[in-house]
């Protein structure tokens, strides 16, 4: 039996998806909404649910589990919010205006690496937007998990194209 943490859990799609895989059993979901958990648990009765803000959460009190499935806030790593995708030039006078929102919501993405720094897992899935990978902080990301002696391989899908059995 494989065990899985679900982290950024939400209603439990990732879980549904990863009990669809023989041998993997969730053990733990993880997010800061009440509703979220309260829905993952209607789905999930039987995995344990923390609802914290999971960047204030200590990785040693959540027990550990051989893959992590994290799905990092998104929003603002895309530009389907309707705005332009920040970076770190300038405006008109010079100055760099932080959106302290959107950079707390890109800064969900460290989680990853400070949990599998303590849970050393087995393998770790971190499901995002593509324009994830044009965040300025990504090779820096990409780095920490490196040096936590994972390898990474990124995958673009458009789950429109995903069918059952690749029909």
């Amino acid at each position: 039996m494989l065990t899985l943490t679900d982290m950024f859990c939400g209603a439990g799609g990732s879980s549904t998806g990863a009990l669809s895989v023989p041998g993997v059993e969730v053990r733990t979901a993880m997010n800061h909404w009440d509703r979220a958990i309260e829905t993952h648990n209607t789905n999930h009765p039987g995995a344990t649910h923390i609802q914290a803000d999971i960047s204030q959460t200590d990785p040693r009190y959540v027990a550990s589990s051989d893959i992590l499935w994290a799905s990092p806030e998104c929003t603002n790593h895309s530009v389907a919010k309707g705005r332009k995708r920040t970076t770190n030039q300038p405006d008109l006078f010079g100055e760099h205006l932080a959106d302290e929102a959107a950079d707390r919501s890109r800064a969900t993405m460290w989680d990853v690496p400070r949990f599998a720094e303590q849970h050393k897992y087995r393998l770790i899935i971190t499901e995002n937007v593509v324009d994830a990978a044009k965040w300025i902080m990504f090779d820096a990301w990409l780095l920490a998990m490196t040096s936590l002696g994972y390898d990474h391989h990124i995958v673009y899908m458009n789950s429109m194209h995903a069918q059952m059995g690749g029909l």
